[in-house]
């Protein structure tokens, strides 16, 4: 018993010891503090917006390939530049070619045009040239969707060839359906 006491008081003391120990140790030598870094960081000054516009993400030298609904290929798209802005893809430098059932093609050529994020409408504009096969066209617009599969709508067609020249306001354009549908107003001219 003399034995177990005798340890017993050595180790509260040391644990008192111990104690006593810490706490002197904090008033002598008092927590560091952290070290203010945000006095360091040097802020930029704000810019205004008008002359320094926001740069959106985009896409350098594309290959787009859009299908209609059947899961057929129906155009073969490079693109230049694709900018996303608010679910719409706007496209820049577009050449490629429109694909129809049939097996034909049509080289098309735009500055512009824009095109739905889930890829289930196209439309071109301004200045589109289609050619291929016979036919060489010039389009101010030319629109696309996947439901309409090969068909293509668009308005301000002109066609400049060697028997006959021929201008419309609207036109639809299915190769495999007879080619070219005018509704509306159109002029032609036959030499």
């Amino acid at each position: 018993m003399k034995k177990t006491r005798m340890i017993l008081i050595i180790v509260i003391g040391l644990g008192l010891i111990s104690l006593l120990f810490l706490f002197l140790w904090g008033k002598v030598w008092p927590p560091s503090r952290p070290v203010p870094l945000l006095p360091l960081v040097r802020e930029e000054e704000a810019v205004p917006v008008e002359n320094n516009p926001v740069e959106k993400p985009s896409l350098v030298g594309v290959q787009i390939a859009l299908v209609d609904r059947a899961q057929r290929l129906n155009w073969k798209l490079y693109v230049e530049r694709v900018v996303e802005e608010d679910g719409i893809c706007l496209l820049t430098g577009i050449e490629g070619e429109y694909y129809t059932l049939g097996g034909d093609q049509y080289r098309v050529q735009a500055p512009a045009g824009e095109m739905g994020k889930d890829f289930s409408w196209l439309r071109l504009s301004p200045e589109v040239n289609v050619s291929g096969g016979e036919i060489e066209m010039q389009v101010e617009e030319l629109s696309w969707t996947a439901e309409a599969g090969e068909e293509i709508t668009g308005r301000g067609l002109r066609i400049d060839g060697e028997k006959v020249w021929i201008s419309a306001e609207k036109f639809i354009f299915n190769p495999d359906k007879g080619g070219i549908t005018l509704p509306g107003e159109s002029r032609w001219s036959f030499r």
